[in-house]
Order: C-alpha cells, then sequence, then structure tokens
C-alpha cells in the first residue's frame, strides 16, 4: 500500500489502494457489498453532520466508498468525475442564458427558480 504514490490524484489514489486490497483478496464478492458500504458511509455522514462529528472524515469515507464502486463496473473515477463537472457547467450555464433571455439573473432568484431553469436545461441536452 505504502508503494501507491501520494503525488496520485485522490481519486486514482484511492482506485490503486482499492486494487491493491483486492488483489490481496481483501474485497466485496461483488458490486452489491460495495454499494451496501457506500449506502453505510452516507448514513455515518448523516449522523456526524447533525452530531458536529467529522464530516470531513466521513466525506472522504463517502468518496472513497464510491471509488470502490466505481472499480467494479472499471469507470476510472477521475474521468467519471470530470464528466460530471462538464455536464454541470453546460447545464449551469444554460440556465444562466435562460434567466438572461428572460431579464432576470440567478443570483436574484430563489432556489426553486433557479432549479426550474437547471432542470429545464437538463431536458434540452
Amino acid at each position: 500500500m505504502r508503494s501507491v504514490a501520494r503525488s496520485l490524484p485522490a481519486l486514482w489514489r484511492a482506485e490503486k489502494v482499492q486494487k491493491k486490497a483486492a488483489k490481496a483478496g481483501f474485497d466485496w464478492q461483488d458490486y452489491t457489498g460495495a454499494l451496501t458500504a457506500l449506502h453505510g458511509e452516507l448514513r455515518e455522514f448523516e449522523e456526524a453532520v447533525a452530531n458536529s462529528g467529522d464530516a470531513a472524515g466521513e466525506l472522504g469515507d463517502i468518496l472513497f466508498s464510491a471509488v470502490n464502486v466505481a472499480r467494479f463496473f472499471d469507470i476510472d473515477p477521475e474521468e467519471a468525475l470530470g464528466a460530471a463537472s462538464d455536464k454541470f457547467i453546460s447545464r449551469f450555464t444554460r440556465a444562466e442564458i435562460m434567466a438572461q433571455d428572460r431579464g432576470r439573473r440567478l443570483e436574484d432568484m430563489s432556489l426553486d427558480e433557479m432549479e426550474a431553469f437547471y432542470q429545464q436545461a437538463k431536458l434540452e441536452e
């Protein structure tokens, strides 16, 4: 494990660590175990937030578990997150344009109004 470079992007590093653990036999039998673990980490995060616990640590566990799920489906987590960010940027930009076309600014809207524009942008993809 210590041979996995700390200089790697965190998602790639997590994936390499998990692959090494799996090679040693420390792995779920299939993706359902990884998904169950991810759900558990989400619950632990909610508890940490509700009780002023270690939310940052629990979020790290969520991300680590999500990388493990990705590994079962042979999904590169860096690429998946990059694509998700690009998709969000595209939708958000479209929502801004739709608001401007109506003489509005997102900054002046309620969250519900912004969400309506965002959902419309999503439908238009």
